[in-house]
Formats: C-alpha cells, structure tokens, sequence
C-alpha cells in the first residue's frame, strides 16, 4: 500500500468517526430534551345542580391514590380558561297526530307516496342532526375530585363548575341527619353551619378549611373536629355544594352500604 492510499484510507476512518459523533450528540440531545406533555382528551357528563345549575364530569373513575391524572385535569380545567361541555338535550313534546277526518278522500296515492318520501328524508335529517351533541363553551370556576367506590377500591372521579354559576346557590338551609344530633345545616358564601333540632350550633368551618369524604355517609372535618350526614334526601345538595367548595380527602376505609348513584340533582 502506497502512501496516497494510507492517507485516503485515514481520511475516510476520519470523516466517518466525525459523522458517528455527531449521530450520538444529536440522538443523545433528543432523548433528554423534555418533551411537551400532552393533556389527554377528557370526556365529559352532564350533571346538574338542584334544579338549574350545569357542571360537568369525567366518564370514567380513577384510583385516588392516582395524582398525576388528577393533575391533568387540573392543567386541562385552569380558572378562566374556556371548555366545551355537553349540553343536555331539552325533551320534544310530541306532535299531534293530523286528522284524517278533516283531509276527507281528497289525498291521492301518489300524494301519499311522495308525502311518506319526504318524512323519511326528514327523519334522517332528524337522526343525523341527533347523533351530534350540542356543545357549549363556558369558562371555568373551579375544580374538584368526588369519591365515587370505596370498597375494596377507592375510586375518585372529577368534576369542573363554570363561573356564571359561582357562589350562586347561597344562602341555603336543609333538614339533615347526622351524628352528635345534627339535624339542619345552613350554607353561605362563606361557611357551612351545622345545628341541632333546637337550633344551637353544632360544628362549623369556613369553605377553605373544608375537608370531607363523601361516600355511604358524608364526613366533614374543619380541621378541628368532624361530623357525619347520613344518607337522606336533602343530603344531595349538601354533598353537591360540599363536593364543589370543599377539598377531597379519602376518610372512608371501612366497607358500608352501597350508596345511591352520584346525581346531584337536587
């Protein structure tokens, strides 16, 4: 081998060597550049308050030991930012049947044809208008996580409340039951107040110190002491409200009885 040759042969070891280097620093760049994090794609069910309120929640439960989707939803749902929900559709009262009586012998087959033809064309266009769901954008108040299992799982699902609706179900007072004698609470911008039946005040806490756990009875702690609702009609709201303005933790460890399903509806 002559001298040219070593030095083309060095040359080309060289180049080759310098593109093997580059490959590792750009791929190695790549593997520990932090990528974006993508927000999954939530999907969304209607739920009410009492009787006009809208909010929205995940389809779907979650271990409550899981954080990290629980803070997507909280990155997916920030104050102030605007989301599109699901309307609930308004029930269609039905037509009134035409009368036969009053059209007589004068409809012609023909007309019958053409008339059924036309029915049918507008009852796809009814179906294929249905099978899109009306949406509305509206900007968001707040969030919140509710337990919906606790047994042998504990399961959370979340919630978002839009800003048209904040703060505006107060004052309200409802007949409860519950431990140490609780028989009325009343809630305000402000608090929820716990009474007996003789109208002294049991247990109070203010909605930024509020801590519960709602499952086959509703538990409250104010940071001090707590207090049990049972399971009874207007404990709805209460656990709606509560669910909304308090802070989720799981206090419920022990099997109970299976509780209704989670509607609000007041």
């Amino acid at each position: 081998m002559n001298q040219g040759e070593l030095v083309g042969g060095l040359l080309v070891i060289f180049v080759l060597a310098v593109i093997a280097i580059a490959t590792i620093v750009v791929f190695g760049d790549l593997s520990i550049r932090p990528r974006p994090r993508r927000l999954p794609v939530w999907q969304y069910t209607h739920r009410v308050i009492g009787k006009d309120q809208p909010y929205a929640t995940s389809t779907g439960s979650f271990p409550a030991s899981e954080q990290r989707l629980w803070e997507l939803w909280r990155e997916s749902h920030t104050p102030g930012s605007i989301v599109a929900i699901p309307v609930e559709p308004e029930p269609v009262a039905p037509k009134p049947a035409a009368d036969d009586t009053d059209n007589g012998n004068r409809t012609q087959p023909e007309d019958a044809d053409t008339a059924g033809a036309a029915a049918s064309g507008d009852n796809a266009q009814t179906e294929a208008a249905e099978k899109i769901p009306e949406v509305r954008q509206v900007r968001v108040a707040r969030v919140s996580r509710e337990l919906r299992s606790v047994y042998p799982l504990a399961l959370v699902g979340f919630n978002v409340y839009f800003e048209e609706y904040e703060k505006t179900e107060f004052p309200v007072g409802l007949i409860v039951r519950g431990s140490d004698g609780v028989a009325m609470m009343t809630l305000t911008d402000d608090d929820i107040v716990a009474f007996d039946e003789r109208g002294r005040r049991l247990w109070s806490s203010r909605w930024e110190r509020l801590i519960f756990s709602n499952a086959h009875d509703l538990l409250l702690y104010n940071g001090h002491t707590q207090i049990r609702i049972d399971d009874e009609d207007q404990r709805d709201l209460v656990e709606a409200l509560v669910v909304k303005y308090g802070r989720f933790e799981q206090m419920h460890f022990l099997p109970g009885p299976e509780r209704r399903a989670p509607d609000a509806d007041g």
